[in-house]
């Protein structure tokens, strides 16, 4: 019956971590795409084609990526630094 139970905890821990950096990757996606439709839109307004579409592009991608990095390199690791410091047993 253990057996059982570690399985089902395991499968619920990749399921969970899954689900999680499906996420991250969603959120690089469309803010890179948010940001190119956005730059696309100002260049038909201004008739500058593709410098805005390519600004937009890159700063999409630059903020997708820096919440990808905040998520998966400093959360974890504010979260480390704040269990030592309570004294937390559970690190």
């Amino acid at each position: 019956m253990a057996g059982q139970e570690q399985k089902e905890s395991l499968r619920l821990q990749l399921l969970t971590a899954a689900g999680r950096y499906t996420g991250h990757g969603l959120t690089l996606a469309l803010s890179t795409l948010l940001f190119l439709l956005c730059g696309w839109w100002l260049d038909g307004k201004a008739g500058t084609m593709p410098l805005f579409l390519i600004l937009g592009a890159l700063l999409g991608a630059g903020a997708g990526f820096y919440s990808l990095y905040y998520h998966i390199v400093v959360e974890p690791r504010e979260l480390e630094q704040d269990r030592g410091r309570n004294g937390d047993p559970e690190s």
